[in-house]
């Protein structure tokens, strides 16, 4: 509207809180509204991967399906033929909602029997009753000797499947002449519908059926009724928006992965990998465990991918060039151990090496070194099918990462030197940690997905609806309509990155989680080990979002490693802000399970951060260890708490940021008991008992 009024809000809250179309929310003039419509900001996306993006997106849809979530079809659509509209969002158009009104001093409804395709000219003529004084804006009461105002009434009814109206008049008071409301601040059913003529009471307010999930149900015979829910508006049930986050890699990386993702589409979906899809997936997972540099693999796999299939005499000759190149690349690296300077040579000799992997192609089997650890070719397609696989390798180089170790030794004062030293050592025997780096130029992309009703997260219950993920809908841009929208921030952050010792980690699964003992020499390196938990624990090579439906399948103890690991993972989380000023509420995991490793980051949605992190990560890494052990170990719920997995919102649970839902945490990994609720699994020693 022309008089329409402008409200400032900030770019995080936009994501987080009721801005998004579909959402209704409260105005500072105490105008109830909703949101109908996003404009976008297009250099806000300046940088964005979009492959990336559509790639995490059709993630977290798979996801949701499989935690027992639905789908709205448009979703599925979209994913399908890659017609994402992605927006940076910027102003927020909103409308008056809802129109059902009451007067503040006799309870007069108004537009409470209205059919809602007249809400236009409701609003229209709702509109027109305005009082002119624009510092007064109001609408009286139009019964006679009634000097009220009306008011909008601040509820609506919801269901999970997305569908929302505002305050339904119940059966029994439909056919009352003159029908009034005493309304009620808290409660929805405590709201009574009156008779304005008898002041009698007709009805307490009331809700029905989903007249969109009543059909459905009808149709594939459910017998539970899909109750709707009335709630007050601001009450928290109405809209829940689902975001996503995750690590963008730059360019040529990024490119990388999508181009290694396109070779396994062709191969035939659940066989093993062959030819040159083989040759890339044990090249993936020859650099996850450690056994080659994320550089040099990352120009080996380019050059698999731009080489074709060389003929038998061809990979006769290339072969034997091969092997003499290997004998000289050996002989370098003897002389420069031994300190000649021979370092250009060598990498000339690389490059040379390369160029003949090329040539080679699909035939070569370039990374067959990865056969002596990993036996198994399903578990190749699994790793190398899953993005994060390819992040955890590349982003090593993609990123400036600093170690701990590198830190120490540029640490000037001999003191604070040696005191960071000490700490460490005390890190990696105490907690059992391999290494920790801080990122600061982390680039993370935050999403809004969809949306939900009733209930944020999806659940599991063939006898209700399911909990539906709904596009939104803007009604403002008309090239928007009949698109699935995505709204983005892309943004540069800090980040540290926490890895576990694979070898303590193995070791842990036989004397805690019931593993069985591998054979001799698997607990010797830490390729081995780490190997060894990969072929074991399926879940450490699946997405998070399957982690749950995995464990009622193949149990907990399978799952001991993954969950220990994202334990750890909330611990830290949970107890970061003593010593760098962010709270949960600013920190986000990234599970990199087949890394056995994670990041923490800040959700930021600017090229900004206030260094917390690098602070926490220079002086305090101890003492934040020794906080997150301590914050573990017990819970102000116990007993209950630990008689029921050791999780709750009172100490391990993060409110929101995981990905899983809270679904499989448990204090016990770190301190012992029992893990899960149906006290399947008991954990004799925790990882982190002395």
């Amino acid at each position: 509207m022309a008089d329409s009024e402008q409200e400032l809000i900030q770019n995080s809250r936009v994501f987080y809180e009721n801005y998004l179309p579909g959402a209704v929310l409260r105005q500072r003039n105490q105008a109830l509204a909703q949101v109908v419509g996003v404009s976008d900001r297009e250099d806000a996306l300046e940088g964005l991967d979009r492959n990336q993006l559509i790639d995490a997106v059709r993630k977290f849809l798979s996801d949701w399906k499989s935690n027992g979530g639905a789908v709205e079809a448009l979703f599925e659509e979209a994913a399908e033929r890659n017609d994402f509209r992605v927006q940076a969002p910027s102003e927020i158009y909103v409308t008056p909602f809802p129109l059902v009104l009451c007067c503040n001093k006799c309870g007069a409804l108004e537009n409470h029997d209205k059919p809602r395709r007249a809400a236009d000219l409701i609003l229209a003529s709702t509109h027109a009753r305005i009082s002119a004084k624009a510092n007064q804006a109001h609408i009286r009461c139009n019964r006679n000797g009634c000097s009220g105002r009306m008011q909008q009434v601040p509820y609506v009814v919801v269901h999970r499947c997305g569908h929302m109206t505002p305050m339904t008049v119940p059966p029994a008071a439909r056919g009352t002449a003159s029908l009034g409301l005493r309304a009620n601040a808290g409660m929805y059913r405590q709201n009574m519908f009156f008779d304005m003529f008898t002041d009698e009471n007709v009805a307490s307010a009331t809700t029905e059926l989903c007249p969109t999930c009543s059909v459905s149900s009808a149709n594939t015979g459910t017998t539970v009724p899909p109750l709707q829910k009335g709630t007050p508006v601001g009450g928290g049930d109405a809209f829940f928006p689902q975001i996503l986050q995750f690590v963008a890699l730059t360019k040529i990386p990024g490119e990388l992965v999508s181009n290694v993702q396109a070779e396994l589409a062709r191969q035939l979906e659940g066989a093993e990998l062959a030819g040159r899809a083989k040759d890339l997936g044990e090249g993936v997972t020859l650099g996850l465990l450690g056994c080659v540099d994320s550089l040099t693999l990352q120009s080996e796999l380019l050059q698999i991918l731009e080489g074709g299939t060389a003929s038998q005499e061809e990979l006769a000759d290339v072969q034997a060039k091969r092997k003499k190149l290997e004998q000289d690349l050996k002989k370098l690296e003897d002389l420069i151990k031994d300190g000649a300077d021979f370092q250009s040579i060598y990498e000339a000799a690389r490059r040379e090496l390369s160029k003949l992997v090329s040539k080679a192609g699909a035939s070569e089997g370039t990374f067959s070194d990865v056969r002596q650890f990993v036996s198994g070719g399903q578990i190749l397609r699994e790793l190398v099918e899953q993005r994060r696989t390819m992040e955890a390798v590349l982003l090593r180089h993609d990123v400036g990462r600093q170690g701990i170790e590198s830190s120490i030794e540029s640490t000037i004062d001999p003191i604070m030197k040696a005191g960071r030293a000490e700490d460490w050592k005390d890190v990696q025997e105490v907690y059992r940690i391999s290494d920790v780096a801080h990122i600061p130029d982390l680039k993370v992309v935050l999403s809004a997905v969809g949306f939900t009703r009733e209930k944020r997260e999806p659940e599991r219950n063939p006898d209700e609806v399911a909990v539906k993920l709904n596009p939104f809908e803007d009604r403002v841009r008309t090239s928007s309509k009949g698109k699935a929208v995505l709204y983005a921030f892309s943004a540069q952050t800090e980040a540290l990155w926490i890895k576990l010792d694979p070898i303590k980690v193995l070791q842990w699964c036989i004397e805690s989680a019931g593993w069985e003992a591998p054979r001799s020499g698997i607990l010797q390196s830490k390729a081995s080990a780490h190997a060894y938990l990969l072929e074991n624990s399926p879940m450490l090579t699946r997405p998070p979002g399957q982690i749950t439906e995995l464990t009622k399948t193949l149990g907990p103890q399978k799952a001991a490693p993954f969950n220990l690991l994202h334990t750890i993972s909330h611990s830290l989380m949970l107890t970061a802000r003593r010593h760098s000023g962010y709270d949960s509420q600013t920190l986000t995991e990234y599970l990199l399970p087949m890394d056995l490793s994670f990041l923490v980051y800040v959700t930021s949605v600017q090229n900004y951060t206030a260094g917390g992190l690098l602070t926490l990560f220079q002086h305090y890494l101890r003492r934040w260890f020794e906080d997150a052990s301590l914050h573990a170990y017990n819970c102000a719920f116990d007993p209950i708490c630990s008689d029921v997995g050791s999780a709750c919102p009172g100490c391990i649970q993060v409110s929101r940021g995981c990905e899983t839902f809270n679904s499989g945490v448990s204090r016990a990994y770190l301190h012992g008991g029992f893990a899960d609720k149906s006290q399947g699994l008991w954990i004799s020693k925790g990882f982190w008992q002395p």
